[in-house]
């Protein structure tokens, strides 16, 4: 069922995720040559506080995805039902193809939050309990949701539990019919955190069910324990995370979204230079070939965007 599912998403190139009430404009980025293919955004629950801007996007002719901060994907507190119909209004109104969250907790609590209650994502601990009770909160948002749901292995300056995360996220997706968002810097701070490489689990993760990936800013520093990889969209993209991307791309055949996150980043060339690269990565490494269609060029194209301005 999952994967007649996933067949019939659209296929989105690459796109930003940034912040709709702040500069950089996200029309302008979208609407730019060699700007975004779509728009992805986090926000409140109540889709009336981003709706003007989402109607000016799709305006544009341009789509947006959902991505927010506020469901328990994992663990024993429950998400409250009146919170997950509004959020599936939500991504009902502004039509995002799907949604993807960390798998991670946002509140600490019965009811209703933020992950900014906690200041930061906690991931799950990586065993059998604690998969199983990943498994009945994703069931538990699926039973909402209008789109296909994705689970994102969180960022991890620390790892509790034996299960490798690839194993872990393999299972999830399985035993609830779900589909995978990866963000290479969250990868990447798996590594750092449990000295053990993704590469090395990969032999029989799904990654059919991996429709999304993410690239962003991050700083490596170090501390008594090693090299720790914080997640800070507003800094420069590390070469690990490039590398990860590199290594991953030829190994996602269904992918159809890559998305650069660049909240707090104001310098748009800068943006646009990170969307080029990553463009050209994707061309010359994924196994999508419909992917890597929607991003070559017509020879019409080329003429326009040469022309000076």
């Amino acid at each position: 069922m999952i994967k007649l599912t996933l067949s019939q998403l659209p296929i989105l190139g690459v796109g930003l995720s940034l912040s709709l009430a702040s500069k950089p404009d996200p029309v302008a980025l979208a609407t730019h040559p060699q700007g975004a293919s779509f728009i992805e955004y986090a926000g409140l629950v109540d889709v009336q506080s981003v709706l003007p801007q989402v109607e000016r996007i799709h305006s544009a002719g341009v789509p947006v995805l959902y991505h927010p901060s506020y469901i328990n994907f994992c663990g024993s507190f429950a998400n409250d039902s009146a919170w997950l119909q509004t959020a599936a209004h939500h991504i009902s109104t502004v039509k995002s193809a799907w949604f993807a969250q960390d798998c991670a907790y946002c509140f600490w609590q019965a009811g209703q939050s933020y992950s900014t209650q906690l200041g930061y994502f906690i991931p799950p601990i990586l065993n059998e309990a604690s998969l199983q009770l990943a498994i009945e909160r994703v069931q538990e948002v699926q039973a909402f949701m209008p789109v296909p749901v994705a689970i994102e292995p969180p960022p991890m300056t620390f790892v509790v539990g034996t299960m490798p995360l690839m194993t872990f996220f393999a299972r999830l997706a399985e035993q609830a019919d779900c589909a995978i968002l990866l963000d290479m810097g969250h990868l990447v701070s798996y590594e750092m955190a449990s000295g053990k490489r993704i590469l090395n689990e990969w032999h029989g993760f799904c990654a059919e069910r991996v429709i999304e990936v993410h690239i962003a800013g991050g700083r490596v520093r170090q501390s008594e324990e090693g090299a720790v990889y914080v997640d800070a969209h507003e800094c420069a993209v590390v070469e690990q995370t490039w590398t990860m991307l590199i290594d991953l791309l030829p190994k996602l055949p269904n992918l159809k979204a890559v998305c650069y996150e660049c909240e707090g980043v104001s310098d748009e060339q800068e943006i646009l230079r990170v969307l080029a690269k990553l463009r050209q990565l994707v061309m010359r490494h994924s196994s999508n070939a419909k992917l890597v269609a929607t991003l070559t060029p017509t020879l019409s194209q080329m003429v326009r965007e040469e022309k000076p301005l």
